[in-house]
């Protein structure tokens, strides 16, 4: 299961990259280029021979394919050597199959070679491309690129009579530019054109890299989910702290003021038995002094009429047993009468 698993994501990764950047992949920074001066079919009797550093080429001149000629190439310790083919000498042949098959491409692609191709796979260089997965029909397209060992089988002699050995050849020109046939006695069966070996270890990392953080994502997400709900919770008990304090002020206000109003109650509310006075006490009535003492209120004044006032004060709701607290005394000079009243404050 992970097999195919790892087989399907680095097929993922290989549709997302860029086919230039592929084909980069497939190109050794650093190698002896060896190009025939004409095409397999017609004979070669000379190579070009260029030197490639960091993916620059420096021309090292031609070389006749003669035991003289070919002594003259340079011996380079350590540097690889590469056949640079151009596009006529490739041939081409787009192959659909299952998509089951990308499991094990190359071994499909070496027992399919005779019946989709005239040749065995031990009879031909080659390699393949990917150029499109179906998945919706479940089929695999596979450009194969082949190139005929007899056709290379003199040139290769040759060069390897001189000491010389590619391990590749590239292609130079064409639609498959820089793609490369593995020159090896498997035909290149581990190989694909679209990048070396080189890249498989990466390409593994990265895989394990994706699946690591494929793993870790939600987990970083619930986290994030988690703390981003502590902090809400810590904002909620905060408010709900701030309320219950509000509510508690309120409770303690309410108490005082109904302490307050019961207070009152007891004692009375001036203010509302000044407003009753104003209310009943008649216009030619003038109060000289006011006197507000445990729900009993004395009034002292001048009136045209004292008497009048009792029957005044009873009427109202708020005084109670309104009487005389002193004599009436009339002065003739003002026609007035000097009173004292005193009434209780009803409830």
């Amino acid at each position: 299961m992970v097999r195919d698993f790892l087989t399907w994501w680095v097929g993922q990764l290989a549709d997302c990259v860029p086919e230039r950047w592929r084909r980069l992949g497939s190109v050794d920074a650093n190698a002896l280029v060896i190009a025939p001066t004409g095409s397999l079919a017609g004979g070669i009797d000379a190579v070009a021979v260029s030197l490639r550093r960091n993916g620059r080429e420096t021309s090292l001149g031609r070389f006749g394919l003669t035991a003289d000629g070919l002594a003259g190439l340079p011996r380079l310790a350590e540097q690889s050597v590469v056949l640079r083919l151009i596009d006529a000498d490739v041939m081409r042949k787009t192959v659909i199959l299952p998509m089951a098959a990308e499991r094990d491409l190359d071994q499909v692609l070496s027992f399919e070679m005779d019946r989709e191709t005239p040749f065995s796979a031990e009879e031909v260089f080659w390699s393949h491309q990917i150029i499109r997965r179906d998945r919706q029909r479940g089929q695999l397209s596979v450009r194969l690129l082949l190139v005929p060992r007899a056709g290379l089988s003199v040139l290769l002699g040759d060069l390897e009579r001189a000491g010389i050995q590619p391990k590749r050849a590239e292609i130079a020109t064409g639609p498959d530019e820089r793609a490369y046939l593995p020159l090896l006695s498997d035909g290149g069966r581990r190989h694909g054109a679209g990048g070396g070996s080189w890249l498989r270890w990466p390409a593994a990392a990265t895989c394990v890299g994706l699946m690591i953080a494929l793993i870790a994502m939600p987990l970083v997400k619930q986290a994030a989910t988690l703390a981003d709900l502590d902090q809400k919770i810590a904002m909620g008990r905060e408010a709900a702290s701030e309320a219950t304090k509000l509510r508690q002020d309120i409770e303690r206000l309410s108490g005082t003021v109904d302490l307050i109003e019961s207070e009152q109650d007891k004692v009375g509310r001036p203010l509302a038995t000044l407003a009753a006075l104003t209310l009943v006490v008649p216009d030619d009535t003038y109060l000289t002094e006011l006197q507000y003492q445990r729900r009993k209120v004395t009034l002292s004044g001048r009136s045209a009429t004292a008497s009048r006032l009792i029957g005044a004060l009873a009427a109202s709701n708020q005084l109670q047993n309104p009487v005389f607290a002193a004599p009436v005394t009339r002065i003739e000079a003002i026609r007035s009468e000097v009173f004292t009243i005193t009434a209780e404050v009803g409830p």
